[in-house]
């Protein structure tokens, strides 16, 4: 059973990524840098509602590995996302922050009630109506 486990999830580093696919491979160090097929990024919203990003090369992530009908993992699956650890720590952390950063410095941050926008280069608001109280 644990051995079916480790087959299914498994945690790697993204080796390459398709954009125009939404796909990327994952190289495994504990399988003896065995490096996957092509791997579904799961997304949040993909209908109406769009959340769009690509993993980094090198940046970790958790992959899930359905079982085939044999009921031993493929090397078909999805990469379900990344996650913090001490090398790749957030940025700022608390029960009432929400917050995104971007590579070059620039980040949109929630703050109980407060949202700052900062723009390493050059902030653009486009609305029918564009209010400033």
């Amino acid at each position: 059973m644990e051995n079916t486990v480790k087959n299914i999830i498994r945690i790697g580093l993204v080796s390459s990524v398709n954009i125009k696919q939404m796909t990327a491979r994952v190289i495994f160090p504990d399988k003896d840098n065995m490096v996957s097929g092509e791997l579904k990024l799961l997304n949040r919203g993909s209908k109406r509602h769009k959340d769009y990003f690509i993993p980094e090369i090198k940046e970790q992530v958790l992959c899930i590995f359905p079982q085939n009908s044999g009921g031993k993992g493929s090397n078909s699956g999805f990469i379900v996302g990344s996650f913090f650890s001490e090398e790749d720590a957030p940025v700022k952390t608390g029960p009432n922050i929400r917050r995104i950063d971007f590579g070059d410095g620039s980040y949109i941050e929630w703050n109980n009630g407060t949202i700052t926008i900062h723009a390493s280069g050059d902030l653009i608001l486009q609305g029918n109506n564009v209010r400033i109280n």
